[in-house]
């Protein structure tokens, strides 16, 4: 239970708590990772080698990019139950244009054998 939902069960901030919290974590893992290994190249090399741990930390981020946030959630709403598409098709609306397509195999109403 949460002092905000007494019945117990998960409110949106507390799930969004639960995110932050996977973040930060993940976040200090890195900076240790990085820590020792600027650490092991200054016992390994010197001051040199901190120095080139250091800059082969600042180019692997900058040939990776910055980390990809995995934490994207999708949600997709619906006021009905989703329809079947292997049997009805499916019928969509872009951009005002109304869209059908058939089901795979063939158009609605025919049987393939």
């Amino acid at each position: 239970m949460t002092k905000n939902n007494p019945d117990g069960v998960p409110s949106v901030d507390d799930q969004f708590d639960a995110v932050a919290t996977d973040r930060a974590e993940r976040a200090e893992r890195a900076a240790t990772l990085r820590l020792t290994t600027i650490e092991a190249g200054r016992r390994k090399g010197g001051i040199a080698g901190a120095a080139m741990a250091g800059a082969m930390l600042a180019v692997q981020e900058i040939y990776e990019g910055p980390p990809l946030d995995t934490d994207i959630v999708e949600v997709a709403e619906s006021p009905n139950e989703p329809g079947d598409i292997d049997t009805d098709g499916i019928e969509v609306t872009v951009g005002g244009v109304d869209v059908w397509a058939p089901p795979p195999g063939g158009a609605s109403g025919t049987e393939t054998t």
